[in-house]
């Protein structure tokens, strides 16, 4: 197969979506299919792990990249000239004149679940979303959740929705050379013991109420509050950055954390706390569970279908819920061993290996089914 592949979010060095591509990009080249991939962006890419030659970016040059007149009008000439057989959005994007087959992968819903946690312009991207899907001969979802969602959202999609789920790094495993936890520890401030937060800080992270659960039950427990992560539309709900009230002094802020230096967050974290309210999928809970880090997280949306029973699930809008389930798991040493074997076996179950090999079904199914 000739795969055309939107790689653009590889060019901003952030988190999410495109952590979601060079994965997958990684798990298609660890299948040494002979497909070739060509790799279409408006922008020059970072260089990252080394890809075959079976993979080959090409630049497509368009005057105004923010009005997507390059990915609209461009694109699907250069999918044309270059005999691409089946298209992938990985951005939950397509350009209407797709000349080929296209597929499309949805990350989440929240834009239509919780329009008042997203930018104005997430607004725009809505009104779009649904000619994507109607475009697409395949939907992609990243978890059975996000498949219930479009389904409920858009049930004129039918049987065309394919379950995907992502998987922690291969390099996510418990850190043990004391250099490079205290390197680490050193780098970020972080207190000696501690409970962990990790994500972008937004309003569905729901980081007022877990700073309120804390403040709850600091005083019964030595353990800080350390939430890590870049600030997002506004702050996470924080003012001006910072946590104020009671047990200010507990609460550290890192800012965004380097990609290589989470696996020595995880292992000097106590717990990872994930209270979101709403994800597509919910990869730090994984990514915790690589590291040997027991769970906290939520009991609603992608989470539990993540954590399985490897985890302990609070209703994410109750504080004392949240409250209960950490102080349960800081002061209970043989609760917090019997988490981390039973995430150890469950992040095993997830893999960018069987990501891509289930993508590339999708890529098969979409051909046969249109006779190319």
């Amino acid at each position: 197969m000739r795969i055309g592949l939107e790689v653009s979010p590889l060019a901003v060095n952030a988190t999410g979506i495109p952590n979601y591509i060079r994965r997958l990009l990684e798990g298609f080249a660890s299948l040494d299919s002979g497909d070739e991939f060509f790799l279409y962006t408006n922008r020059p890419i970072p260089s990252g792990p080394g890809l075959p030659d079976s993979f080959r970016t090409v630049i497509v040059d368009r005057p105004h990249p923010r009005f997507q007149l390059w990915f609209q009008l461009e694109l699907p000439r250069r999918v044309r000239r270059d005999g691409v057989q089946v298209f992938h959005g990985l951005f939950s994007r397509l350009p209407f004149a797709l000349p080929v087959p296209g597929v499309v992968t949805v990350h989440d819903l929240s834009g239509y679940a919780m329009p008042g946690i997203h930018k104005r312009w997430t607004h725009l991207t809505n009104l779009l979303y649904p000619l994507y899907l109607r475009k697409a001969a395949a939907v992609v979802a990243v978890s059975s959740f996000t498949a219930s969602e479009l389904s409920r959202t858009f049930p004129w999609i039918g049987d065309r929705i394919r379950v995907v789920h992502e998987a922690a790094p291969p390099e996510f495993a418990p850190v043990k050379d004391p250099s490079v936890l205290e390197a680490a520890r050193a780098r970020y401030g972080l207190p000696k013991r501690f409970i962990l937060f990790l994500g972008t800080l937004e309003p569905r992270k729901n980081l007022g109420r877990l700073i309120e659960a804390y403040r709850s039950i600091a005083g019964r427990i030595p353990h800080s509050l350390v939430i890590a992560g870049g600030s997002g539309w506004r702050g996470g709900g924080l003012p001006d950055g910072k946590v104020r009230g009671e047990h200010r002094d507990r609460v550290l802020l890192t800012g965004f954390v380097d990609q290589e230096d989470l696996p020595a967050l995880f292992s000097l974290a106590e717990m990872l706390v994930y209270p979101s309210i709403y994800e597509g999928f919910g990869l730090p809970i994984l990514e915790a569970m690589a590291c040997g880090t027991p769970v906290v997280t939520s009991s609603v949306s992608s989470m539990p279908e993540v954590a399985g029973d490897a985890a302990l699930l609070a209703d994410p809008r109750s504080v004392e819920g949240m409250a209960e389930a950490i102080l349960r798991l800081a002061e209970d040493a043989g609760l917090r061993d019997e988490l981390r074997e039973k995430g150890f076996r469950r992040e095993k179950g997830f893999s960018w290996r069987t990501a891509a090999a289930r993508t590339m079904d999708v890529y098969r199914e979409v051909l046969e089914g249109t006779g190319r």
